[in-house]
């Protein structure tokens, strides 16, 4: 517990300082902070070097530390943002959105259709949270335990600011979503973690273990399947797209057809993509 205690102070620190500052100057100088120390973390440095080798075989060394640092920066925002959400989801009328494109959302929602939004790590990802809140749209979501218990009320604290209820990773917290699913809720699951139940899709022009379980609750309870992102602008803004309910054919076609939307947005903005993940193993 002392070990947990002492690898959360330098970040209790830096929120503590931050919280003096106007919310936008928070997320600004978290950014930086975290462009400059990030890279500076040996074993954070090497996984996303070691990805970036694998998806951009000829980019060079000097392009990589660049991309790195960016890529921490951009981390470094989202970070912030989730640590303050309260006031994050506060600021929704700063988030752009087509509004047309809420339209399939809005619809299944008046007939408790089962609605599944799906997203990545890239990006502003709780703006997508904060604009369907702003709708009525609010929506669950799955979380994975840290280990760091200090940490861990602080993070789950935070994801509760963007829409309850909040599902555990697990059977428990399965069971939990697929009942929320089955009663016409609403909820929003990540999709570009590997998972060890996985099978292998392609993104990013390799294979990438992959959850099918998405698309097997869609097709089992008749799921409105969308796409959704918060992509950060050039002028420092946020905005939120959401794609064109996924067509339910199989389960295999759905999976590959969500890995391809998010390849999309990864490749147009690639130093928003949270590059640590461990996707292909």
């Amino acid at each position: 517990m002392l070990r947990q205690l002492l690898e959360i102070l330098p970040f209790y620190l830096l929120i503590t300082i931050l919280k003096i500052l106007p919310f936008e100057k928070r997320v600004y100088w978290g950014g930086q902070v975290c462009k400059f120390l990030l890279p500076l973390v040996r074993n954070f440095y090497e996984r996303v070097d070691k990805n970036l080798r694998l998806i951009y075989p000829f980019m060079s060394h000097q392009k990589r530390k660049e991309f790195i640092k960016e890529n921490s920066q951009m981390i470094g925002k989202s970070f912030i943002e989730l640590m303050f959400n309260r006031e994050f989801q506060q600021r929704n009328n700063k988030i752009a959105y087509n509004k047309e494109e809420l339209a399939p959302l809005i619809a299944a929602k008046k007939v408790k259709k089962p609605i599944i939004i799906i997203s990545g790590h890239i990006g502003s990802w709780e703006a997508v949270r904060s604009v369907l809140k702003k709708y009525g749209l609010t929506s669950g979501a799955l979380y994975q335990r840290n280990r760091n218990i200090f940490y861990e009320r602080l993070h789950l604290s935070a994801i509760k600011e963007g829409g309850e209820p909040i599902f555990e990773v697990g059977r428990s917290g399965t069971r939990k979503m697929i009942s929320l699913v089955r009663s016409g809720g609403i909820v929003a699951l990540m999709i570009d973690q590997a998972v060890n139940e996985g099978e292998y899709f392609q993104f990013l022009g390799n294979p990438a273990k992959t959850s099918t379980s998405i698309a097997q609750i869609a097709l089992k309870y008749g799921a409105l399947l969308i796409p959704a992102y918060g992509i950060r602008t050039d002028i420092g803004g946020i905005e939120v797209f959401f794609d064109k309910p996924i067509e339910l054919k199989n389960v295999n076609s759905i999976t590959q057809t969500m890995n391809s939307s998010l390849e999309k947005r990864v490749e147009a903005n690639p130093t928003q993509w949270y590059w640590p993940h461990r996707r292909w193993k």
